[in-house]
């Protein structure tokens, strides 16, 4: 078992995830959740959804779920009496919260009682748990055993190795019984990393440099406890400037005992950062890093951007007229649930995707958005460009109203490859899995009242990309009514519409309509049973869908049949515009139906 222990303050949360991530590909965890049981009941469930999310996202890769065991501490400053009643509600609201994750109850703990009845109840629910996890482990081949074993020997006196460094160890022992090719031992070193017994580093350039981290827990407490550290912490260095910039030689000299060059991918292929150039460019980390390697540069010319890292507030004011072009329009997502919310690790990679779109030469640590001059503005909370083809983008996140928007500015032809909600919405998936969201349409001066005032709109548009992609269609400007719900957009043309929002959610022009016999193979084949619930969102009328229903419950192949009837109803009863495969497609991927594969499948395919 190897134990991490995670600090609680929010500068970390971000580095957390990362590592989580990194050592629970294919094991399952066990995670002791801390609470203060002298806290209020609100506090407490704050503290445990937020944990309840961030293991959702860090373990949304491992098959099996993971262990979580939530204890309370302080209890020697809670009366006996009280601390049954906390404990019971406690412990109710923990298992509400962690529904994803195997809870496995709660512990309150006094420290002064080292050999109490609760702490031989917490060992044995520990050893429980681990019991659990030793089983669900993935089964390991005697060479990985081998292998680690051999490595282990080498500790403490090396705490980092490459491959090649490995294989020479190999070659001189005698008793070596383990493949000393470098393919293999890769294949070998990555079952060990996805276990998380060590940290694998590969270099693609060259493989046979590739970094071994015999004591992950040592690299991420040295690394991560100092680039992450409050200021009030002794760990606390001044390395980054206030837009989340830490020059190379900053690393190295805060690092000396540690590989410069293994730390920049060990902090990017944990998508903490990005490695810039000076004119704040991102630039191939492994090819920049093999190119000083060669000795070509002392790496004085490069950073690296931690979002992390940010300590800039967002510029005072937003002028609307500067997204109010022809083609201009404003989008929000919001999580469904009141305790739900985006967390830094979202946001973070979510900057760091977003900065290889601005394509800029310039940072700015805090601009007017108004001015044109700037390529690229990042705050704590969000970032804005002005793309070199004339698109310009603003994203930004409010924690208080659990919601990220954005607005578009989409001035030409140029916007055909434009991809930006598509990337929003992976990458939540990805960070966020366990997060209901629903989208929303916004005019320009929505999210202008939004960024200037705090202040959400009154009334937003619940509508799905494809929506407003039928509704441009139709050539709306202004407000307008949509599928009963107002639509307030800027004034398109309907050629421009069509190809920018065609793009925007990957697929091409379809006014033509799909084909029956396409519907029935790629959709009406592979779901029969969810006939009635697509039929629904599609508008077929109840009595309708009772008398399919009625007319093929005995026939043979009944709910294909019936698909096929529905298929027809929506083609006879749809406009141009909504007879479409964009429109379908937003149907599959609607809560209620929850085909999201079949959805991205279906789009790559008719596109």
């Amino acid at each position: 078992m190897v134990l991490y222990d995670l600090a609680g303050q929010p500068q970390y949360y971000t580095s957390h995830c990362a590592c989580i991530e990194a050592v629970s590909l294919s094991s399952p965890a066990i995670f002791l959740s801390l609470v203060d049981v002298s806290l209020s009941q609100k506090e407490i469930g704050k503290q445990l959804y937020y944990w309840s999310t961030m293991i959702s996202s860090v373990c949304s890769e491992c098959p099996h779920p993971s262990e979580v065991i939530v204890v309370g501490t302080h209890a020697d400053i809670v009366n006996k009496e009280g601390l049954l009643s906390r404990s019971k509600a406690i412990e109710d609201l923990a298992k509400a919260i962690f529904k994803k994750q195997h809870f496995r109850g709660f512990i309150a703990l006094d420290a002064t009682g080292r050999f109490s009845d609760n702490m031989k109840k917490f060992i044995g629910v520990l050893s429980e748990s681990n019991d659990t996890v030793v089983q669900q482990c993935p089964v390991i081949s005697t060479d990985c055993h081998i292998l680690y074993a051999f490595l282990q020997q080498m500790v403490p006196s090396e705490q980092v190795i490459t491959i090649s460094q490995l294989l020479s160890k190999l070659q001189a022992d005698e008793t070596n019984v383990l493949p000393t090719e470098t393919s293999k031992m890769i294949s070998l070193l990555k079952i060990l990393s996805d276990k998380g017994l060590i940290l694998f580093i590969f270099n693609k350039h060259s493989p046979d440099e590739s970094w071994i981290v015999l004591q992950k827990s040592v690299l991420l407490e040295k690394v991560a406890g100092v680039l992450f550290a409050p200021k009030e912490f002794g760990e606390y260095r001044a390395l980054a400037s206030n837009i989340g910039l830490v020059p190379i030689p900053c690393i190295t000299e805060c690092f000396p005992d540690l590989d410069t060059h293994m730390l920049v991918e060990f902090l990017s292929q944990l998508k903490l950062c990005h490695l810039v150039d000076s004119t704040l460019k991102i630039v191939d980390t492994s090819q920049v890093l093999l190119d000083l390697t060669r000795g070509s540069d002392n790496g004085s010319c490069y950073s690296l951007f931690f979002p992390s890292l940010i300590n800039v507030d967002k510029p005072d004011s937003f002028d609307p007229a500067y997204f109010n072009t022809k083609g201009s329009f404003g989008w929000l997502m919001r999580t469904k649930e009141e305790h739900q919310f985006f967390h830094n690790r979202f946001l973070h990679v979510l900057m760091l995707t977003l900065m290889n779109g601005c394509g800029g030469t310039e940072m700015a640590c805090n601009p007017e958005l108004t001015s044109h001059n700037r390529s690229c503005i990042v705050w704590s909370t969000g970032i804005c460009w002005n793309r070199k083809d004339g698109v310009t983008i603003l994203v930004d996140v409010v924690e208080q109203f659990r919601s990220l928007y954005m607005a578009i500015s989409l001035p030409g032809p140029q916007y055909r490859e434009l991809t930006v909600l598509q990337d929003i919405q992976n990458i939540c998936n990805q960070f966020c899995p366990s997060v209901d969201v629903e989208e929303f349409v916004l005019d320009p001066r929505q999210v202008s009242t939004l960024f200037n005032k705090g202040v959400m709109p009154s009334s937003l548009s619940c509508v799905e990309i494809s929506e407003l992609k039928d509704a441009i269609l139709n050539n709306m400007s202004g407000a307008r009514d949509l599928n009963g719900k107002s639509v307030v957009l800027a004034e398109w043309t309907n050629a421009d519409a069509d190809a920018c929002l065609a793009k925007l959610i990957g697929i091409e022009n379809d006014l033509i309509g799909p084909k029956l016999e396409d519907l029935m193979n790629e959709i009406g084949a592979v779901i029969p049973s969810k006939w009635r619930d697509v039929g629904v969102q599609l508008g077929v009328a109840p009595g309708v869908l009772d008398g399919i229903q009625r007319q093929n419950a005995e026939k043979p192949r009944s709910c294909q049949v019936s698909f096929e009837q529905v298929f027809n109803e929506w083609r006879l009863q749809g406009s141009k515009t909504t007879y479409t495969w964009t429109h379908i497609i937003g149907i599959l991927r609607r809560p209620a139906i929850g085909e999201n594969d079949l959805a991205e499948t279906l789009a790559t395919k008719f596109k």
